[in-house]
């Protein structure tokens, strides 16, 4: 029975691990980079590996394509674009109400070679 239950436990870690070797192994990983602040309060900035992907065109049109899903969110009436998309088409900054508190949010889908990790190394990983 204990080595039955070892087998298996090895088998989920197996399974939930393999999303993160797939990304590792990619040419390119997509992230999403999210800077968000609100009066009296320190900027907050959160890193999110996305997807892997072989090429960096792919990867950039990946960035695109969810950013335009989040534009498409906001304009359902979660927020506000505040000044134009950037010139990339990854990136953008938003207004938005949480609990009554106006804060803003600049959202960037940001591409790097498959080992770099570009969250500070003092950052808890996701």
């Amino acid at each position: 029975m204990r080595i039955a239950r070892g087998a298996l436990l090895l088998g989920i870690v197996a399974i939930l691990s393999a999303p993160l070797r797939a990304q590792t192994a990619a040419g390119w990983i997509l992230w999403e980079k999210n800077m968000a602040s609100k009066p009296g309060a320190p900027v907050s900035v959160t890193w999110v590996p996305m997807d892997g992907y072989e090429a960096l065109t792919e990867c950039r049109k990946a960035g695109q394509e969810l950013l335009g899903y989040a534009l498409s969110y906001m304009k359902d009436g979660a927020g506000k674009i505040l000044g134009p998309v950037r010139p990339d088409g990854r990136s953008a900054i938003f207004a938005v109400t949480v609990d009554g508190v106006q804060g803003t949010v600049d959202i960037r889908y940001l591409c790097f070679p498959g080992g770099f990790d570009p969250r500070p190394r003092n950052a808890p990983a996701p």
